[in-house]
């Protein structure tokens, strides 16, 4: 029998698909649209968590993705800017959500006790060096925030093992940091990431951890492709996805219903 996790109680099942709504850049952002503004960026989100939903979605994360280059410290406005949009869409979402600010885990815990999510994922541990420089991710100070804000049942983190396109200035392995996460830090599931947004995760070490430790909770954050449902959803228990629900799978695109169906019936019929 398949083991129960937390994913049914907070997404309604196991094998779970999480489709990631990517919002247009944000004022101070250079590829904000100053013309357009904050509608046009509700109207873009409207539209791909509309796809999603009537895809067959189980539950969608809201992530500023397109706030190139990202920032350890984004903006006020931006995370302002993002509460305001998921406010405009919160009569249009079905399933449940949660929301990412890229790259600064205490603003996506305080946007998600705004606005009432129930999943994030990001870099809770370890000192990283990449295209932000270094960021020093704490998470003593990660999981008293959420305490603090009484959530620690209703907020789940999945915590990146390595974040993408970085590299923990200690060496440690993967192996080492993992250990380590589960050891002291509290995670509600660990998140195997790919190089980069749509590159495939190490699938190898995912199928040593689970075998490792068949009790932790697994996502895959990248790369999860229509091909590859059974090879990643038998060893993952559920997978952020992103890239290959936009049209023609290309990352800039917007979300492409029909794509997101075709996933998600045959998820579900390997899931049943």
């Amino acid at each position: 029998m398949e083991r129960k996790t937390w994913l049914s109680d907070v997404i309604g099942t196991e094998k779970a698909a999480i489709g990631v709504v990517h919002f247009k850049a944000f004022p101070s952002d250079p590829l904000y649209d100053a013309e357009g503004g904050l509608e046009a960026i509700v109207d873009a989100a409207r539209k791909d968590l509309l796809a999603l939903q009537n895809g067959g979605i189980d539950a969608v994360l809201f992530s500023n993705e397109f706030s190139f280059p990202y920032e350890p410290e984004p903006a006020l406005e931006v995370v302002a800017g993002m509460a305001y949009v998921i406010g405009e869409l919160k009569k249009d979402i079905t399933v449940p959500f949660g929301c990412n600010v890229i790259s600064n885990t205490h603003d996506s815990i305080a946007l998600n006790a705004a606005v009432g999510g129930c999943l994030m994922r990001g870099t809770f541990a370890g000192a990283w060096s990449g295209d932000m420089g270094l960021i020093n991710a704490r998470p003593g100070e990660f999981l008293r925030h959420r305490h603090n804000l009484g959530l620690d049942k209703k907020l789940k983190m999945v915590h990146y093992i390595s974040p993408e396109s970085s590299s923990e200035i200690g060496g440690r392995d993967k192996h080492v940091i993992a250990d380590s996460a589960l050891f002291g830090n509290l995670p509600d599931a660990l998140g195997i990431c790919g190089a980069s947004a749509g590159k495939s995760i190490d699938l190898p070490f995912m199928k040593e951890l689970r075998k490792a430790r068949a009790d932790v909770v697994l996502f895959a954050t990248t790369g999860v492709k229509y091909e590859t449902i059974e090879e990643i959803y038998s060893v993952a228990d559920a997978a952020f996805i992103a890239t290959t629900f936009k049209v023609d799978g290309i990352f800039e695109n917007p979300v492409d219903e029909e794509r997101v169906k075709r996933f998600m019936d045959k998820l579900k019929a390997w899931r049943s």
